[in-house]
């Protein structure tokens, strides 16, 4: 088949000519010379012209990672692990095994990833123990595997311990100092500072009872930071930890802020010498939770002047 020549006002145009998988291409001028005829292969599709194309095959989902949080805690409590997977896990979900390196700290046999999710979270309990160790948490599906750690710790006082939630999805930070620290410990009217420094982790803990009152052995509700506008009448809880401050925190913006005193033994001279004390604390500000313990005994005191501790009587 050939192309037949023609003009629009005089000018010549070429014309294309598609035939099966060959298109042809037709030149015309104003002179007799023979018309060159140029075949050009067209690369036939398997789609229909107008239909969709097939949809993609999925990406298979694969085991990532192994995240404890958080990845230190006193023998007894509690720990999360998360499984975390490259893609989100196809229909009907994927399955991972898990395993624990001592019996003292339990996991789920196994863990399912739900279909269209990319991880999975599940509970890590352990026992109590009169002996600090380091236990490997393992993950596996198919051919990958991976691990984790989940160190067990012993209370020994002194020691402050900490596990700072700053709210952002990341796992919860454990710190703790032991009596290998720099401690220092005072009870002074209604409070006790209690600080401690071992070169990586600085704490400086303030507790207080409602102004003109013993801190004694108890639950105190609402505590509240230091500031300008703290009511007289209630608790205080100052603290500076790893992680956390509650400086620049509100009054008004400290949530779920209390702290629980079990053993308070002060001398009400003027030293301020505190010879056992036992709290938990916790305290949120803004999305930043911090939550602790700390329990002191015969840390020396460092104040030699200010009010004389309030001792009940």
């Amino acid at each position: 088949m050939r192309a037949v020549g023609s003009r629009v006002h005089g000018a010549p145009i070429n014309r294309l000519i598609v035939v099966g998988a060959i298109a042809i291409v037709a030149s015309s001028c104003n002179s007799r010379l023979p018309v060159i005829d140029e075949a050009v292969p067209v690369i036939p599709s398997a789609v229909a012209v107008g239909e969709p194309p097939p949809p993609l095959a999925p990406v298979p989902a694969a085991l990532v990672s192994l995240i404890v949080s958080p990845a230190a805690v006193f023998s007894g409590s509690g720990a999360t692990g998360r499984v975390g997977l490259s893609f989100p896990a196809s229909t009907p979900g994927l399955s991972v095994a898990l395993s624990s390196g001592d019996a003292v700290v339990a996991v789920p046999t196994s863990i399912s990833v739900a279909a269209g999710a990319t991880s999975a979270e599940f509970p890590i309990v352990t026992s109590a123990l009169s002996r600090e160790i380091t236990v490997s948490i393992g993950a596996r599906s198919g051919d990958r595997a991976v691990q984790a750690t989940l160190a067990l710790w012993f209370r020994t006082p002194p020691f402050i311990a900490s596990w700072t939630d700053q709210g952002n999805g990341q796992p919860i930070a454990a710190r703790r100092v032991t009596s290998s620290a720099r401690w220092r410990a005072n009870c002074y009217g209604s409070d006790v500072s209690v600080g401690a420094s071992d070169g990586s982790s600085i704490y400086s803990l303030l507790f207080g009872a409602p102004q003109g009152t013993a801190l004694t052995p108890g639950t105190y509700d609402n505590a509240q930071p230091l500031s300008s506008t703290r009511s007289p009448t209630a608790p205080k809880l100052d603290i500076l930890a790893p992680s956390f401050t509650s400086a620049g925190c509100a009054p008004a913006a400290a949530q779920s802020s209390r702290f629980v005193v079990t053993e308070a033994d002060f001398v009400a001279d003027q030293l301020g010498t505190v010879r056992r004390f036992t709290a938990t604390f916790e305290q949120r500000c803004g999305t930043a939770t911090i939550r602790g313990e700390a329990s002191l005994v015969g840390v020396s005191p460092t104040v030699t002047s200010g009010p004389r501790c309030l001792v009940p009587r």
